[in-house]
């Protein structure tokens, strides 16, 4: 038994749990508690997993005990109180890949603490139950070994994040959940205001302004795990309420906030007994969208775009020469061992890249030192001759090229990159891929109001040596915007803020925004800039999907305690619901339907 009685789990029902025995306890009096997972009839002796959060320990019931008939009527699932003795397991009975697997209890003493139905589902088997029912009876589901080690390596992570931080001099400071609604990217979940009738509150898409008035009070470093509110649509890799390792600090540049972050990493996959690379490699928006046609690449494989436009130059075949005679670009991906792809195959590989733009895709395969494909008539032995250099080819590979605007013809090369990985899956060159993303476009045009927009957050400063094209070029302004990428995913967004009120006044400006309305929507922040505001900067990292990409799974609902479905529901507590007509009332809503 532990005897740290601030570590110990020792309680009035238990003595250990039920992954804590060993062949040091034997002979020792124990007692446990925990669930009923398995019961097994060998030979006339009964033999009870008794399973907690920490693991499983075997129970024996032997034939003549007076516990027998209480054993006979044991079912999955019922929680026990058990009191007995520890025993080496006899013979070649122990079990090696089992914590507890060389020893056994034997039961003087089984108190049923609370019976069970049969289970909906079986929790030791999971084929074919449905995602439905396991989030209907999650606290079924949160039984499984699999989803209680997610959730404690979660628990476990986020202590790791706030001694990180504490030690690197951090205040953990909560900011408001009851805030007012403004413009950060999607809608807001907003709250009726009964003291106020008419008026509502909105649910905190993230803690922006506040962390950033929070630099303009002093404190200098800030964090918390920041829950945030979006109503958007929902994806393997979003909720409508997510956390977020949400950070800010004064007096910095994009480098000081990357060192913080990459120590940050490094704890985490430190504590995970992970080796990550020492500084994280950079790359510029452009240059991403250029090479792998992704503002978020995954650089677990070496696959890249790379420019032909040279070398069809002088192309007759009209999809080139088109694309090229209106200012567009020609560019290819190559596919190592894409030869094998069939015809439906290659069917799916183009309506990846015509779902992210492309009007078509050009394949060809190279088999035999020569091309197939049926466009080659179209194209000359020269041009052939030279793809295959460019592209370095070798005997079952394929090639696909795109011929578009280059703003379409990146992201639909990066759509056949992805489409190349998940289908021909090539070994990845490391486990961890970090990339920091940088200078993001400032401002994006919205045709329909011939107005900018933000294309991360409103309060992103502009590169200084970019800030005279906020007058002249706001389209091609590029910004301190930056991204964390793991494993081709964003795992976090930050950037340094603008500290100069006319740059900042410039920007709402450019979104349509006087300085009354700027003031209306954006009062806080925009009043506080008034009174000193120091040079800062931060980052909001997604602690769901990085708990995700951990645990290896492709949804963070399997790392979320109670997560909601696809359509927004909560099917353990069946929100959302109606309010009764007397709530409706009091708030003095009324509702159109």
């Amino acid at each position: 038994m532990n005897e740290n009685k601030y570590e110990s789990r020792a309680t009035s029902l238990r003595t250990h749990t039920c992954g804590e025995l060993s062949a040091a306890n034997a002979g020792q009096k124990v007692s446990l508690a925990g669930w009923v997972f398995t019961k097994r009839n060998h030979g006339g002796v009964f033999f009870i997993n008794l399973r907690d959060l920490y693991g499983v320990t075997q129970i024996v019931v032997n034939p003549d005990s007076p516990l027998f008939k209480v054993a006979e009527e044991l079912k999955s699932e019922y929680v026990l109180h058990v009191e007995g003795t520890v025993r080496p397991r006899p013979g070649t009975n122990a079990n090696k890949n089992m914590k507890t697997g060389e020893i056994e209890v034997v039961a003087e003493k089984i108190e049923v603490l609370s019976q069970s139905h049969p289970l909906p589902f079986d929790l030791k088997e999971y084929a074919g139950v449905t995602e439905e029912t396991r989030l209907k009876y999650r606290y079924l589901d949160l039984r499984r070994e699999n989803m209680a080690k997610n959730l404690v390596l979660r628990s476990k992570v986020s202590q790791v994040v706030r001694n990180y931080l504490y030690d690197n001099g951090f205040n953990e400071i909560e900011t408001p959940m009851l805030t007012r609604s403004t413009p950060e990217g999607a809608r807001d979940f907003v709250v009726p205001c009964r003291s106020n009738p008419g008026t509502f509150y909105a649910l905190p898409q993230s803690p922006q302004q506040f962390k950033q008035v929070l630099m303009m009070s002093g404190m200098d470093r800030y964090f918390q795990l920041a829950r945030a509110f979006r109503d958007e649509e929902l994806r393997a890799d979003r909720q409508p309420e997510h956390t977020q390792i949400d950070m800010e600090m004064s007096f910095v540049d994009e480098q000081d906030i990357a060192r913080i972050v990459e120590g940050l990493m490094h704890n985490i996959f430190g504590f995970l007994g992970d080796k990550i690379d020492d500084r994280f490699p950079e790359m510029e928006f452009d240059d991403a969208m250029l090479k792998y046609g992704s503002d978020k690449p995954d650089l677990r494989y070496t696959f890249e775009i790379k420019e032909c436009s040279d070398i069809f130059k002088n192309s007759q075949f009209k999809v080139f020469a088109g694309a090229l005679a209106e200012g567009g670009v020609v560019r290819a991906i190559k596919g190592e061992g894409g030869a094998k792809f069939s015809r439906k195959d290659m069917d799916n590989v183009t309506a990846a890249a015509k779902k992210a733009g492309a009007k078509g895709l050009v394949w060809l395969r190279y088999k035999d030192g020569k091309w197939e494909s049926p466009t080659l008539k179209f194209i000359t032995e020269e041009e052939q001759k030279a793809l295959a250099e460019r592209m370095e080819v070798k005997d079952g590979d394929a090639v696909f090229i795109a011929a578009d605007k280059a703003a379409v013809a990146a992201p639909s090369l990066g759509a056949v990159r992805t489409f190349i990985i998940k289908t021909l899956k090539p070994q990845p060159v490391k486990k961890w891929a970090f990339l920091w993303v940088r200078h993001f476009p400032l401002l994006e045009l919205v045709p329909e109001t011939g107005k900018y927009t933000f294309t991360h957050n409103p309060f992103t400063a502009p590169l200084p040596e970019e800030i005279s094209k906020l007058d002249t070029d706001p389209a091609n302004v590029k910004s301190c915007q930056f991204d964390l990428v793991l494993n081709g995913t964003e795992l976090g967004s930050g950037s340094v803020r603008n500290h100069r009120r006319d740059i900042q006044e410039k920007v709402f400006e450019h979104m349509g925004y006087g300085k009354e309305e700027a003031r209306r929507r954006f009062g806080m922040i925009v009043t506080a800039m008034d009174y000193g505001c120091p040079p800062h900067g931060g980052i909001g990292l997604g602690f769901d999907r990085l708990m995700a990409i951990i645990c290896g799974t492709d949804s963070i609902r399997d790392v979320i305690a109670f997560p909601k479905t696809t359509s927004g529901s909560c099917l353990v507590s069946e929100a959302p619901s109606e309010l009764d007509e007397s709530q409706l009332k009091e708030l003095k809503i009324k509702l159109d339907m």
